[in-house]
């Protein structure tokens, strides 16, 4: 069984990027600052912190760089890429499209690392399908007694979120057709 340490979305976040690259703290930090990852902390009490504890789970380890220096890069273990695949793979739910769905685009953007262009596919069937659940849920409470009972405020902030979580749904299908067609022109190139 592989440990279960880095379910956090930082531990995930760095063990993507170390699995795209070997990194040292420092370099991941700057990843932070300089990228739509911003939303986490770049300072070293939060980033170091979760690189010791994947590196506690077995998830990653240091090597040192090319080059000598004393300079320390993280790098996967082979436990670390288990457990990242089965993340990626991870079907998306609906709980996860309400209260996670900057996670569940980060596993998306993840994807690209994974060969099978199967895991892709299957992930943005289970996101729409999630997304449409949602978007249902969200309707269904509107013409309900609660919803009914919402100040307009309040219904057009939950409107807002419903039409949010259509076009999530709407973007898993495009998203879906975008990546078959690339699949498609990579099998024509083949041939």
């Amino acid at each position: 069984m592989v440990a279960a340490k880095a379910a956090t979305q930082l531990g995930y976040t760095l063990l993507g990027l170390v699995l795209a690259k070997p990194q040292s703290g420092y370099a991941l930090r700057k990843v932070f600052e300089t990228t739509p990852l911003g939303n986490y902390s770049s300072s070293p009490g939060s980033i170091y912190p979760a690189l010791k504890a994947l590196e506690k789970a077995g998830l990653v380890e240091r090597r040192s760089a090319a080059g000598g220096g004393g300079k320390q890069l993280f790098a996967p273990t082979s436990a670390g890429e288990a457990q990242f695949g089965e993340w990626l793979a991870r079907p998306v739910d609906e709980e996860a499209m309400a209260r996670h769905l900057d996670g569940v685009l980060l596993r998306f953007a993840f994807l690209q690392f994974d060969p099978d262009p199967g895991v892709s596919r299957d992930f943005l069937i289970s996101f729409e399908a999630a997304a449409w659940a949602r978007a249902r849920a969200l309707e269904a409470f509107l013409d309900g007694e609660a919803g009914r009972a919402l100040s307009l405020h309040a219904r057009l902030a939950v409107g807002h979120g419903l039409e949010n979580i259509r076009s999530s749904a709407r973007w898993a299908a495009d998203a879906r057709r975008q990546l078959g067609d690339k699949a498609e022109e990579g099998n024509d190139d083949e041939g």
